[in-house]
């Protein structure tokens, strides 16, 4: 940071499992996930200014009201109890656009966790998850990162303490999913009782073995996203025969991932999908606090 400049990173989030339990009579759906934080990251520059207005590397990245960092310049000005400057944003955008990784959602949470930081902290951390929930449902998690049991609309958390080693390799397949398309299109009969909602209740002591995670891994949304896009089962077959141990997709999708034990694995997995043209990342979990 410089006096003229603030840089905040906003770390993406893959769902390792979800399960949707039901609609709510407000039109959201409960869903229960667990969700963790990942070192592939937005950057975002924040600069003191006559007007509020933002700028991004993406040309497909609307800077205009309905981008959420905008949004979140706007609602902590109006619930701050001081007065907000004007700041100009510049978003580096290396997260993918409607991957199913929280892209938007990391880059309103870091825009709150630096507007409370240059403003002199008026709001602690649940101060800011409570901002966060009226902006999107995954953004609470988003603010401090991590790993935890997500319930409710996502806005209900319960942190975890992550056990083992682990490596992914992300694979974006260029198609992006709209969350309210695949809502619509899942069969909500596929989502009672089961392994996955089972080993995630049972949790206890507020740790969870990653392994043991991977052996009962669902994501209720897959097989809409797979049946509309098949390129998202193709690309689960090439990270299988690179060696994944477990591949899933991270929420509504579109990004599929594989978990590697192995990190020269993982490395060279990846790179083997980049060299086919596929838009790939090696990933590693991302602790709590650790944005900047």
């Amino acid at each position: 940071m410089t006096e003229s400049e603030w840089i905040e990173r906003a770390g993406a989030k893959i769902n390792l499992g979800l399960k949707i339990l039901g609609k709510r009579s407000d039109g959201y759906h409960d869903i229960l996930s667990v969700v963790q934080g990942i070192d592939l990251a937005d950057t975002l520059h924040f600069k003191s200014a006559q007007h509020s207005s933002m700028t991004c590397t993406d040309p497909d990245v609307p800077c205009n009201g309905d981008n959420l960092v905008l949004q979140a310049l706007a609602l902590f000005s109006q619930r701050a109890p001081i007065s907000c400057q004007p700041l100009a944003v510049h978003l580096e955008k290396r997260i993918p656009v409607g991957a199913g990784l929280g892209g938007g959602s990391a880059d309103a949470a870091a825009t709150l966790r630096a507007l409370n930081a240059l403003h002199g902290h008026p709001f602690d951390a649940e101060g800011l998850r409570v901002l966060a929930a009226e902006l999107g449902s995954d953004i609470p998690f988003l603010i401090e990162g991590g790993t935890a049991v997500m319930r409710g609309r996502g806005e209900v958390l319960r942190p975890l303490d992550w056990l083992g080693d682990i490596y992914y390799v992300l694979v974006y397949p260029d198609v992006a999913v709209s969350t309210a398309w695949a809502y619509g299109h899942v069969d909500l009969t596929l989502t009672d009782q089961n392994p996955y909602t089972t080993f995630v209740n049972s949790l206890s002591g507020g740790c969870i073995d990653c392994w043991e995670l991977t052996e009962v891994l669902e994501n209720d949304f897959l097989p809409v996203v797979e049946s509309a896009y098949p390129i998202v089962a193709t690309l689960r077959s090439h990270l299988e025969q690179a060696g994944a141990c477990v591949t899933s997709m991270s929420g509504s999708g579109s990004t599929v991932y594989g978990l590697f034990d192995d990190r020269n694995a993982a490395l060279k997995a990846e790179k083997k999908l980049r060299a086919r043209g596929h838009r790939s990342f090696f990933c590693q979990p991302l602790a709590s606090d650790t944005h900047n």
